[in-house]
């Protein structure tokens, strides 16, 4: 059983101060506007720090009042400042940071960042022109895993499983209210379809799957203050896959094992009863 570190106590905070946030160290604090500010060690007196922020002003903090994470250095190529597509490799990975980071791709259209084999996904509110387009989508079915983080990356994990290992895959995509959980279901769906199809032309029921979403997007919908369109039950899609014959995989147009879509199911849970019943404020 691991014991728990010892909690720091007079003289320790002056040291552990002093060490750790040395003048000109990276920080981030808690802020009541932007929730999380960063800034600059100046100068040290035992617990008590002298930060300035970006916006040049001058603070009084003191490390036993709140919690201060050290901040990562921006590193710039070539190109401008590097952005890793991973937040695993992070020097220091916590809150600021990851907000950070994920504000940073947002701002350049990078909506799409992975942290180990979990993809998160920033709504953009606007299209992003050649982000889902057919040829980028081809560009993903491979027998490799992609480590460019994207929807179709991690909709072709899950297929490969399916086609490498004969096992069933599960997709969870989870998110607040207009945070883009349909929209990234039709693009996982959209994928799936494709990459069964090896690059001939779609089943009829390979068609069907593509075209039933605007059908479950039509009803038990309704407005909210973030979505206009807001599902009001979670859904569980069971795509169903066969394996291809042997003469079937020798016209398959893409690398590595392929399983072909052959069915599929859709179960509804969870409605929510209260926005059924009642309306929202606003």
């Amino acid at each position: 059983q691991l014991e728990p570190e010892p909690v720091p106590h007079g003289g320790d905070w002056a040291r552990l101060a002093m060490a750790q946030f040395a003048p000109g160290t990276l920080i981030w604090f808690p802020d009541a506007d932007d929730v999380w500010k960063a800034a600059e060690v100046v100068s040290s007196v035992g617990a008590d720090l002298i930060v300035k922020t970006e916006d040049h002003d001058t603070l009084k903090l003191n490390a036993r009042d709140g919690i201060i994470h050290l901040r990562n250095t921006d590193e710039y190529t070539e190109e401008g400042l590097s952005i890793l597509d991973d937040l695993t490799m992070l020097t220091h990975l916590h809150e600021p940071a990851v907000l950070h980071s994920l504000q940073v791709r947002f701002e350049i259209d990078r909506i799409y960042t992975f942290t180990g084999p979990i993809l998160i996904a920033v709504n953009p509110f606007k299209r992003i022109r050649g982000l889902y387009d057919e040829e980028v989508l081809k560009t993903f079915i491979t027998p490799k895993p992609s480590t460019t983080p994207h929807v179709f990356a991690t909709s072709n994990a899950a297929y490969r499983g399916i086609c490498d290992n004969n096992a069933c895959q599960t997709v969870l995509i989870s998110g607040e209210s207009g945070a883009g959980k349909t929209e990234t279901t039709k693009f996982v769906m959209k994928f799936l379809a494709m990459a069964g199809a090896c690059g001939e032309e779609p089943t009829p029921v390979e068609q069907q799957v593509l075209q039933s979403n605007p059908l479950l997007e039509a009803m038990g919908n309704a407005r909210t203050l973030r979505n206009d369109n807001s599902s009001r039950f979670g859904k569980f899609i069971e795509l169903q896959f066969k394996t291809l014959s042997a003469e079937e995989a020798k016209n398959a147009r893409f690398v590595g094992k392929h399983a072909r879509l052959g069915g599929a199911k859709v179960a509804t849970y969870l409605l929510e009863k209260i926005r059924v019943t009642d309306q929202q404020e606003g």
